[in-house]
């Protein structure tokens, strides 16, 4: 699903150039750090930063944008070609965060097979599961000095 930003109120460019992404993901849930995790690892141009949902960024995100607020997914704030940004949530988000990521490419290639209809509710009913079957944290991520430039607040 694609949310475009809104001429007004204006807030702070969430991407640039140098990180045209920026994926904001449930902190307290155990299987999604692992994921964010791996992500990160794979992503050796960096061109994704992160967020915790519990955060201040995205609490200003969701102030801007309230139909984000209360989605069960991850967001993934996307900059155009002009410079502005497009969010995208639930297998979307996935699919643009995976493309170009050789060690996800299996994945990418089903998600580009099936019809998003589908792979959203397979996201949605992931999403009601994921914490019963990998647990969840009660604590956010803290991110190793090294990659604080990839993590937001």
């Amino acid at each position: 699903m694609l949310m475009t930003s809104p001429t007004e109120p204006k807030q702070e460019p969430l991407t640039s150039e140098r990180y045209p992404m920026l994926l904001f993901f449930d902190g307290e849930c155990a299987f999604c750090n692992r994921w964010v995790a791996r992500v990160k690892d794979a992503d050796h141009a960096h061109r994704i930063r992160f967020g915790a949902k519990q955060g201040k960024t995205f609490q200003e995100v969701t102030r801007l944008h309230p139909e984000l607020a209360n989605i069960e997914s991850v967001v993934l704030a996307l900059r155009r070609s002009d410079g502005n940004e497009d969010f995208l949530i639930r297998s979307a988000a996935v699919r643009a965060v995976l493309k170009g990521l050789p060690e996800f490419r299996a994945f990418e290639v089903i998600l580009q097979i099936i019809p998003t209809p589908i792979s959203d509710l397979g996201y949605r009913i992931f999403s009601k599961l994921r914490t019963r079957l990998f647990g969840k944290w009660h604590h956010c991520r803290v991110p190793l000095e090294q990659d604080k430039v990839l993590y937001v607040d």
